[in-house]
């Protein structure tokens, strides 16, 4: 690690940012395609739903693993392979023309394309503790803005047919991968490395981490509070493909705007409107108004039908969603003691990850025996859970900050 690592920047991590900015780039033009080809291929809503999952599942699994992997054998090593996993998954993608190549597909991303966890393993090794917090909001940006411009490229190229974006993405990823072996050195020094490869199922499903928490009545409650949060989040938004074509007809290219849109605001919002809410507002009330804003757009969804009114209510999604998740992960960090935070969140990973597996499995099961309404009902329904939970049942979880 370099001596002057704390007082200027790391040219390595401009070099892991513009990586990680091609890598979701190429994910991000592809997944609101995914929806329409598998509706393309004779799947049903619910079918669609279950291939959504398959990646979320994989990962849960994946990630800890592919992390250890490269704890043991270095950072670039696992890079290349997770990427040229990804680059092969985005192929199958282009070349899918039946549900068995579109399944395996994701299996291949799903299982050995864990990019992101190699990535932010990167970045913590080349940046000093101090600056850690900072550099990763960095991150947060870089990722932020990929997920602007991503969309809007594969809706474009989708117009040609579907395979272009699925190709296109996988470009990307090999401009990735040329980027990882030419540009970046190895951040693990051999004598930084582990030893020896020891896989416990306890790291990749916290089990008995997660009964040590949950007998404390406040981490408890704003474990709750997060998973009820990603529920009602992740069965809508995993399933919105499904549920704008249904209930608003939309093409791709249509789509693909909606998630730019979502995408412009996120940014703006956590860039310039959060810090200031927090400073003239407490967490508890900014919180609060987040969760409103989520209701707000639910219900407003469950009387929409025209393609341009839609963007009302998804600005209202995108400040919500931006106030939300960040607010509810410093409270969960504050109910511990500092070396048990790495513990508590890898617990709330694992929470979150369970909940991206089920939510699109249940929100293609609503589109598809239920009316298209019902999927922004259940989801709002969910989010006025969270008041409930908040208000009586786990011994009022946030109630050491005022209001």
């Amino acid at each position: 690690m370099q001596k002057d690592q704390d007082i200027k920047f790391d040219k390595r991590l401009l070099i892991i940012f513009m990586i990680q900015f091609t890598e979701v780039l190429g994910f991000s033009s592809v997944m609101p395609i995914i929806p329409f080809l598998g509706i393309s291929l004779g799947l049903n809503e619910f079918q669609v739903g279950i291939i959504l999952s398959i990646f979320s599942m994989c990962q849960l699994f994946a990630s800890p693993i592919t992390g250890k992997l490269s704890d043991r054998y270095g950072r670039k090593p696992l890079l290349l392979f997770s990427q040229t996993s990804t680059l092969i998954g985005f192929f199958l993608l282009g070349i899918a023309n039946n549900v068995w190549i579109l399944v395996a597909a994701r299996l291949v991303d799903g299982l050995l394309g864990s990019n992101m966890t190699v990535a932010q393993a990167y970045i913590s090794d080349v940046t000093n503790p101090k600056y850690r917090t900072k550099t990763f909001g960095y991150s947060s940006a870089v990722f932020g803005a990929a997920l602007v411009f991503g969309p809007v490229i594969g809706g474009i190229l989708s117009t040609i047919n579907y395979s272009v974006p699925m190709f296109f993405a996988a470009g990307v990823s090999l401009l990735s991968i040329v980027l990882v072996l030419v540009f970046l050195p190895e951040s693990l020094n051999k004598e930084e490395r582990e030893n020896k490869l020891d896989f416990k199922f306890g790291e990749i499903i916290p089990i008995k981490e997660t009964k040590r928490f949950f007998k404390s009545p406040k981490i408890r409650g704003t474990l709750v509070v997060f998973f009820l949060y990603t529920l009602a989040f992740f069965i809508f938004i995993t399933t919105f493909a499904l549920f704008a074509k249904k209930q608003i007809s939309v093409t791709v290219q249509e789509l693909s705007f909606y998630m730019a849109w979502i995408g412009i605001l996120r940014v703006i919002f956590q860039s310039a409107l959060i810090n200031p809410l927090l400073k003239k507002l407490s967490e508890n009330t900014t919180l609060k108004l987040g969760i409103f804003a989520m209701i707000f757009t639910m219900s407003f969804l469950i009387f929409s039908n025209n393609y341009w009114i839609v963007y009302i209510p998804l600005s209202f999604l995108a400040f919500g969603s931006g106030v939300i998740r960040p607010i509810l992960t410093s409270k969960l960090t504050k109910t511990v003691k500092r070396e048990e935070t790495g513990s508590l969140l890898g617990v709330n990973n694992a929470l979150i990850s369970i909940g991206q597996i089920i939510t699109p499995i249940f929100g293609g099961l609503i589109l598809q025996f239920l009316p298209s309404q019902m999927l922004p009902f259940f989801s709002a329904v969910i989010f006025a859970l969270i008041f409930l939970v908040w208000r009586w049942a786990f011994v009022k979880p946030f109630q050491g900050e005022k209001e």
